[in-house]
């Protein structure tokens, strides 16, 4: 948006003359007007190239340490008798092991991506896991169902603190968090009592439902609907 030369009043584009000052405004080429001018410089990390160096040292440190151990794990196995079942059992998880590292490390540059990932490979060791014994007991009534659940729930929390970050985060964090707590509370009971016993009765997760929903709703209340004396007080009272 352009502005006044002589007295700084903002102008539309194709003005001639400012309406204030009547100053003479000089014409702006075209392919100018619609020119975003970033006001804060982009930040970016000078030790970057450092911190990956010792990212990928920590990385292949790690890798080595993981093979080794999945090689002595397999060498028990067929110089010592052993239950083959824990043995499997340890290979698998040593190598979902791995995998978590490279996530958590961060070669996943996107935080959603990221925990779409620790998902993805949480699943594969639960489906290994159930697997190895050549029957499939507990991973598609029990795990898969709660690995989603729980994806959601995270996507979910971030989304709501996404649309709020720029505002208080003394209020809007607690509530959040105990909305997604009360929503994973109910879900695993839903899914727990329909594997039991084929129907859904809520009962200790409705109670934690209804208790952290309303201190939710008590703290978003600070900051919506109560007035600023009011929302003063309770600040003061607990120290938010």
């Amino acid at each position: 948006m352009p502005y006044c030369p002589r007295c700084g009043v903002e102008l539309d584009y194709h003005i001639k003359n400012c309406p204030l000052c009547q100053f003479p405004i000089p014409e702006i080429p075209e392919e100018n007007n619609h020119i975003n001018v970033e006001k804060f410089p982009r930040p970016e990390n000078k030790y970057f190239e450092e911190i990956l160096k010792v990212k990928n040292q920590i990385f292949f440190t790690l890798s080595i340490l993981i093979l080794s151990a999945v090689l002595v794990l397999m060498t028990i196995n067929s110089i010592i008798e052993t239950h083959p079942l824990a043995i499997n059992y340890s290979i698998i998880s040593v190598i979902a092991a791995w995998f978590y590292i490279l996530i958590l490390l961060g070669y996943l540059s996107n935080l959603y991506y990221s925990i779409l990932g620790i998902g993805i490979v949480t699943g594969c060791l639960t489906l290994a896991l159930d697997s190895v014994d050549g029957k499939m007991n507990w991973f598609f009534t029990y795990a898969l169902p709660i690995i989603i659940l729980v994806l959601l729930v995270i996507y979910l929390f971030l989304y709501l603190y996404n649309r709020s970050k720029l505002l208080n985060q003394f209020i809007f964090i607690p509530s959040y968090l105990f909305i997604a707590v009360a929503l994973l509370s109910v879900g695993l009971e839903c899914i727990l009592d329909f594997q039991a016993n084929q129907s859904i009765h809520l009962s200790w997760s409705l109670i934690v439902f209804i208790i952290l929903v309303s201190l939710a709703v008590l703290l978003l209340g600070l900051y919506y609907k109560l007035p600023e004396m009011i929302k003063e007080k309770i600040k003061r009272k607990l120290h938010i």
